[in-house]
């Protein structure tokens, strides 16, 4: 083996392939810039614009998205709205329905009063009259029998001015009678 400050000393020794050159060193540096330029033109630019307009699309799609909620959120309230109302709506059709009905019912007994009490009415007049024609009957029938009473107990023929008083004055006991 080497000893150590003799491999030092061999360090010492210029190496023609360990070398800076610096004519090497600038190609390599214009390789590079231009490698970094082609690549920020040709690949990170249209990268940047394709990710600008994802990224714009995105947005767009968001902002359509929160549109449509506020959209969806008016419409419910507007339907909310409009239920209520046709909720009060059918209400008020059914208690207008029912007046109209009491409404009816109260005219149709107020009519079936009106006639009962027409008929009432009615009846009481034609018994009214069946008592008048009950009584004239009875009157012309009493005072047949009267003439033929009177007849047997005169016994003799009845003139018709006695007739008539006989007449007068059965009735007049009969109806003191009643």
């Amino acid at each position: 083996m080497v000893s150590l400050p003799a491999a030092v000393a061999a360090a010492e020794v210029k190496l023609p392939f360990l070398s800076i050159d610096t004519g090497t060193i600038l190609f390599t540096l214009i390789n590079l810039a231009i490698l970094v330029f082609g690549l920020k033109h040709f690949l990170f630019k249209p990268v940047n614009d394709i990710l600008a307009k994802r990224q714009e699309a995105v947005d767009k799609s968001l902002t359509e998205a929160e549109q449509a909620k506020s959209e969806a959120e008016a419409a419910q309230a507007e339907y909310a709205e409009k239920l209520a109302a046709a909720k009060e709506e059918s209400a008020e059709m059914i208690r207008r329905a029912t007046r109209r009905a009491q409404e009816r019912s109260d005219e149709i007994v107020a009519a079936a009063k009106a006639e009962a009490a027409a008929v009432m009415q009615q009846n009481e007049a034609e018994l009214e009259r069946e008592k008048r024609r009950a009584a004239s009957e009875l009157r012309s029938e009493v005072s047949g029998l009267a003439v033929m009473v009177a007849e047997k107990v005169v016994e003799r023929e009845i003139n018709p001015a006695d007739h008539a008083r006989l007449i007068d004055e059965f009735i007049d006991s009969v109806g003191d009678v009643q």
